[in-house]
């Protein structure tokens, strides 16, 4: 089985950033010209309980509708990115009832809900496993660390850690900028979609076909019934991860390594597998984890 189709484009966006809209520095316009200039297709300005307009493209970047929800909860925080709904999820009364209502609402209206920053929340693994009907999870938010804040950004061991209890969120990452001060463009999610539109987007996000990464690139992702095989762009490190503490081979390591792979016959009892790519700058890109059950 393999993950992505061969023939169809990649699209590099960011689903998680805010502007002066609310606690932003830039501007909606300047926010999205930063991303232009950046490289990036698509982008979703989540400002923090107000939903952006509908999708539309301003010289040529796809702009999805998008908001930030938050809850406070005991020892914890759950923040809830959504991109897509329609303008009538703005007059809706689900976001005010809690964390999985609002969820529900988001795609009620036609969106997809993603977990922000599960790390920097102090999110539970009960929270964690109790959260249903997310479209991903941020693996990795790039404003989570420092000079910003304490060093929460990648939220890896988390995420595994719901992953063997049986949460299998599918990753994204995410700049969340605020101030624009080196933190933009530090991360983004690469989705394989038919076309560069909302509907296109929002398909593929459902469909699993996309990653997470600060710059390394996956190709193909082939599953079979003995093995895990990965071509990638040049790589000094692959990690497979699973909910086995221990595992034979896990790790690859050298230069300009582009193919590995991860033999399932050597390894029993694992229920799900995901693989981390580490380019010789320390960048890192992360598969969505595969169910073996």
């Amino acid at each position: 089985m393999n993950l992505f189709q061969g023939n169809m484009p990649f699209f590099k966006g960011n689903l998680h950033c805010h502007s002066t809209l609310s606690d932003g520095a830039l501007s909606p316009d300047e926010v999205i010209e930063v991303y232009r200039s950046l490289g990036y297709d698509f982008l979703a300005l989540t400002d923090h309980r107000l939903l952006s307009p509908a999708a539309q493209t301003k010289e040529g970047m796809l702009l999805l509708s998008g908001t930030e929800m938050d809850y406070s909860l005991a020892g914890e925080v759950v923040h809830i990115i959504g991109i897509g709904m329609s303008e009538e999820y703005s007059r809706s009364q689900s976001s005010r009832l809690g964390p999985q209502e609002c969820i529900d609402g988001m795609r009620h209206y036609g969106g997809r809900a993603i977990l922000a920053h599960p790390a920097w929340s102090m999110n539970t693994l009960t929270t964690l496993t109790g959260l249903h009907n997310l479209t991903a999870a941020e693996i990795y938010n790039s404003v989570s660390t420092y000079p910003w804040n304490g060093d929460r950004a990648d939220s890896s061991l988390l995420l595994d850690q719901a992953a063997t209890h049986g949460a299998l969120y599918r990753f994204v990452a995410s700049d969340d900028s605020h101030r624009y001060q080196g933190e933009a463009g530090r991360s983004f999610t690469h989705v394989q979609a038919s076309d560069l539109s909302s509907k296109a987007i929002l398909e593929a996000l459902d469909a699993g076909r996309f990653y997470a990464s600060q710059g390394p690139r996956f190709n193909q992702i082939t599953l079979t019934d003995t093995e895990l095989l990965i071509h990638c762009s040049p790589v000094d490190t692959v990690i497979f991860y699973s909910n086995q503490v221990w595992a034979a081979g896990r790790c690859v390591t050298g230069s300009g390594i582009t193919m590995a792979h991860y033999n399932l016959e050597a390894n029993q009892g694992e229920s799900f597998l995901r693989c981390q790519i580490i380019d010789a700058q320390g960048k890192s890109a992360w598969s969505n984890p595969i169910s073996l059950i």
